[in-house]
Parts: C-alpha cells; sequence; structure tokens
C-alpha cells in the first residue's frame, strides 16, 4: 500500500472494541493510501494501555474504519522509539501466533524487522511469539504490515 497524502491529524480518538470497550487514543494521523484494488483511508492512532503488567504505548492502524494491526511498546520504548506487532501464520484453524524460535516466520514477513517478543518485552504472560518491529515514527512499516494482514484476511 502506497501513502498518498496526509487526510488528517486530530486528538481523541475513540475506538470501540467488538466486545463493546472502548480504548481511547490521544493521538491519531490519517492517510490517504492506494493499494492494488483502489484508494484507502488509513488511520494510525496512537494512545497507552496496559500490557504484560504495566501501561505501555499501544498504536492501532484502521484501514477503511477496520483495525488491522495494533502494536506495543518494547521495554525500552523510551529510548528505542520501537513498537511491536504480533506475526499470525495460517495454521489448520485459522490464523493463529507465530511461535517464537519454533516456528518459520512467514515469507511475506520477511521483508519487514522481525524478533522474539520475549527479546524486547518482559512481564508477566509473555508468549513466545515472533513480532514485527516498527519505529513508532515509521509509518510506512506500519501500513505495511496493516496491508499485508487485510490481504491475508481477505483470502
Amino acid at each position: 500500500m502506497q501513502i498518498l497524502d496526509v487526510v488528517g491529524v486530530g486528538t481523541d480518538y475513540d475506538h470501540r472494541w467488538p466486545n463493546s470497550t472502548v480504548e481511547r487514543y490521544a493521538t491519531w494521523i490519517m492517510y490517504k493510501a492506494r493499494a492494488i484494488d483502489g484508494e484507502h483511508q488509513v488511520m494510525i492512532a496512537f494512545g497507552e494501555r496496559e500490557a504484560y503488567g504495566r501501561n505501555r504505548p499501544r498504536v492501532l492502524v484502521v484501514i477503511d474504519g477496520y483495525p488491522t494491526v495494533e502494536f506495543l511498546g518494547a521495554d525500552d520504548f523510551v529510548a528505542s522509539g520501537e513498537v511491536l506487532s504480533e506475526i499470525r501464520a495460517a495454521g489448520e484453524t485459522g490464523r493463529g501466533m507465530c511461535r517464537y524460535p519454533d516456528d518459520p516466520i512467514p515469507p511475506g514477513y520477511l521483508a519487514l524487522q522481525t524478533v522474539g517478543l520475549p527479546n524486547r518485552v518482559t512481564g508477566a504472560g509473555v508468549r513466545n511469539a515472533w513480532m514485527v518491529v516498527a519505529n513508532i515514527c515509521d509509518h510506512r512499516s506500519m501500513i505495511a504490515l496493516a496491508s499485508m494482514r487485510r490481504a491475508e484476511k481477505a483470502g
């Protein structure tokens, strides 16, 4: 997906999840983007939420109104600015966690920077999952991952 233009920026975006919980994102940026199937609206929203025992930066990428990818801040986010998103791999029962270090990284993800979650995040409940790594300012990589996930979901 190619970024064409910035459509807008704003504050205080509330996203309602399917379970009816509402999550607030302090700031957002909206892009016009183009993919093989036409133009799309892509929003990247920035907030915070508790994960793995502490409050962490969160990034939500929404394509045409549908949440597509979430990122969470690494333990060293303040120094590195890096956020992580879990790799989901096709399996017999749908898309599931790509286990670190046991599962191979799916080919489509090889162009993106990857790491094992336990290498970048500590705390209760940290899973052995492969993650995509992006800098908080690297909107192209975030949108690339969201576009790939959107295509995978479409089949």
